[in-house]
């Protein structure tokens, strides 16, 4: 029995002997193999790395000089930081960081006024901002109730979509019916001669035209025939006519959910048109 124990120990211990010098020589075999082209840890994106990539498909802006439309392009976490000197309630920057824009963006702009509309599926709370000695202030007295388009904000705009385009976009031309408002916007009166045409295979998409001695469309707003075109103005989307993008956004008085435009009662549509000013290069938020 002793002698059957001391066999079985010692097979034992060999089994130990052989096993370890197996992962001995599989060690050895293996330290000087060359490493693969990309580790498990570096195929896993970095924080830093997903934080990048969000950024490039989220929602921020560049400016057309010659438009002053702003566009999607970029944003990150930096780009929302204020430079040094520029202040702005905290909610005005909130509302920017929701846009993917920034002071620092309104500043390279030479924006000193600014509207923002926060919307809630197609209803709206507009507010006014303005910015003196690098201190953006809201003026309360503005702040209104209004409407986007009966299908709210969207990023993916389409022609007859019936929603209102998310972003930021230069304030253009007032306009009016009757008699012109109080503005420090440049405006024109819309007479029976005035169309905007809706048409994507027109070459006049997205563009008010006086006549139709260059009619090539077969659709197009008569804006005298819209009684919520007494007062307002153009928001500068899709100037360059990208093609089904949308056309015909505008700030103008209205009762209700809108086609795709910003609106509000006449009274406050007067108001905004009394302060808005051309020099000071305003812009609209839409979020």
């Amino acid at each position: 029995m002793k002698k059957k124990t001391t066999v079985i120990i010692a097979c034992v211990c060999i089994a130990i002997i052989l096993a370890s010098a197996a992962i001995t020589l599989y060690a050895l075999l293996n330290q000087n193999q060359p490493q693969s082209a990309a580790t498990k840890d570096e195929a896993v994106p970095t924080a830093a790395a997903l934080q990048s990539t969000s950024a490039v498909e989220s929602v921020a802006f560049s400016t057309e000089p010659s438009v002053g439309e702003m566009v999607a392009e970029s944003a990150t976490d930096d780009a929302t930081q204020a430079p040094a000197g520029l202040t702005a309630p905290d909610e005005m920057e909130t509302l920017l960081r929701q846009g993917g824009a920034s002071l620092q963006q309104l500043s390279d702009l030479g924006c000193t006024q600014l509207m923002t509309v926060s919307s809630s599926g197609s209803s709206a709370e507009i507010r006014f901002f303005v910015c003196e000695n690098n201190t953006w202030t809201a003026d309360d007295a503005l702040t209104c109730s209004g409407f986007v388009g009966r299908n709210g904000v969207t990023f993916d705009m389409q022609e007859g979509g019936n929603a209102t385009p998310f972003g930021l976009y230069h304030i253009g031309d007032a306009f009016y019916i009757d008699d012109q408002p109080a503005t420090g916007l440049d405006s024109f009166r819309i007479t029976s001669d005035t169309y905007w045409v809706d048409d994507p295979d027109s070459s006049h998409y997205n563009q008010r035209m006086e006549g139709t001695a260059e009619k090539d469309w077969d659709s197009a707003e008569h804006m005298i025939e819209i009684d919520g075109y007494r007062y307002g103005f153009v928001i500068d989307y899709n100037t360059a006519a990208e093609y089904n993008k949308g056309s015909a956004i505008f700030f103008h008085s209205s009762s209700g959910p809108t086609a795709g435009c910003v609106g509000t009662d006449e009274s406050s549509v007067l108001a905004y048109l009394s302060r808005l000013n051309a020099s000071s290069n305003p812009f609209i938020l839409i979020v």
